[in-house]
């Protein structure tokens, strides 16, 4: 169950420099228990890269909407556990050689991370929980 969100905060998070954004990501995905991707009729989007395709994430799924726009046009936000995100996605995405883009915005393409950097700093942000 994602966290609440107000009326325009999406946008005011978006809106957020990226290394907030990152920030604010991965405390969510700590709190909440998961990540949101988006998706259309062939299965997940990519953010395609000079420097490598990486995958998109995002804290909320109104956030993750708001990135569904140009060449996502259509796509639709879907929610991935943390415990699927960590155990089994960002391995195959290793093993891949692909990178994960968190939280990017209508305006830059977010945080890049290496899947196993990314499965570490939230492992770190569950241990403060604990």
């Amino acid at each position: 169950m994602s966290w609440e969100i107000g009326e325009g905060e999406a946008e005011r998070v978006a809106a957020l420099p990226a290394s907030d954004r990152c920030r604010l990501f991965l405390q969510l995905a700590a709190d909440w228990g998961e990540v949101w991707g988006l998706r259309d009729g062939e299965g997940w989007i990519v953010q395609r890269r000079a420097e490598g395709d990486a995958f998109p994430l995002w804290p909320h799924s109104e956030v993750a909407a708001l990135c569904a726009q140009g060449r996502w046009a259509g796509c639709m936000p879907e929610r991935l556990t943390l415990d699927d995100l960590i155990e089994e996605l960002l391995p195959l995405l290793e093993e891949d050689g692909m990178r994960v883009a968190v939280f990017p915005s209508p305006q830059d393409e977010g945080t890049v991370y290496a899947p196993a950097e990314l499965a570490r700093a939230l492992e770190d942000e569950l241990a403060l929980g604990d």
